[in-house]
């Protein structure tokens, strides 16, 4: 089964102790909710990737699809969709379950921390639904669905990945698998997440037989319809 180390962050942290770098590993209390979480940058203990799309024949009409995931909820999101890729479900993290992500096959979960950024972020394990996420590439089509029919269209703009130094570490620092630049866990959940208007894609990479080596992230911006855009290909990794 694939699993989260979950992460609490306190800025007072950050100011009084740099070792913690604002975090602390989280302690539930009855009597008191935690705020401000951040999970993932250290987070999927996950299996070998997927990368196969669904099949032609399991990829509904976006119309057909729409009607499916419809429940007159006009604020919840309800489904994701990629012509020739996907077609998920959406559902939400459980309550005071920040570390939930579904194990549901073809449903992804919304990162209830990154909507506090008025980001969109969308969770996946690799060996389910978050394996397809491999198979993007620049300039393709994303479809978001509502509870109400109402779809938003967003168009991927950037692929970012990084390695993660130690892996079961909650408080590992990162490496840009582009530039090579070192960042701590609070400075890539932020680069990642602090993108109001944004939609972000997460699920982990496998390498070295290391089943949370590194994370990847997808940026999408809402498409403009009059904007051109480029064919899609297969997203690789060596």
């Amino acid at each position: 089964m694939g699993g989260f180390k979950i992460l609490i962050y306190n800025p007072a942290l950050s100011s009084r102790n740099s070792n913690h770098r604002g975090f602390i590993v989280q302690r539930y209390n009855c009597h008191r909710r935690i705020i401000a979480i951040l999970i993932l940058v250290s987070a999927f203990i996950l299996f070998p990737v997927r990368v196969q799309a669904q099949g032609e024949s399991e990829i509904p009409p976006l119309g057909d699809f729409v009607a499916d995931v419809m429940n007159d909820e006009a604020e919840e999101l309800r489904g994701l969709y990629i012509p020739g890729v996907l077609a998920d479900a959406i559902l939400p993290q459980l309550e005071d379950q920040p570390a939930y992500v579904s194990s549901q096959s073809d449903t992804l979960t919304q990162f209830e921390m990154a909507s506090r950024y008025e980001t969109i972020g969308l969770l996946a394990h690799n060996y389910l639904a978050g394996g397809d996420f491999f198979l993007l590439d620049e300039g393709q089509i994303i479809f978001l669905i509502y509870g109400n029919g109402r779809t938003e269209t967003y168009i991927v703009r950037e692929f970012l990945r990084y390695q993660a130094l130690t892996p079961e570490s909650t408080t590992s620092d990162f490496v840009d698998l582009e530039t090579g630049d070192r960042l701590t866990s609070t400075q890539l959940f932020l680069k990642v997440f602090n993108r109001p208007g944004d939609l972000v894609l997460q699920t982990c990479i496998y390498a070295e037989s290391d089943a949370s080596w590194g994370r990847l992230f997808i940026i999408a911006e809402p498409y403009d319809e009059h904007e051109p855009i480029s064919m899609p290909h297969v997203l690789e990794f060596q």
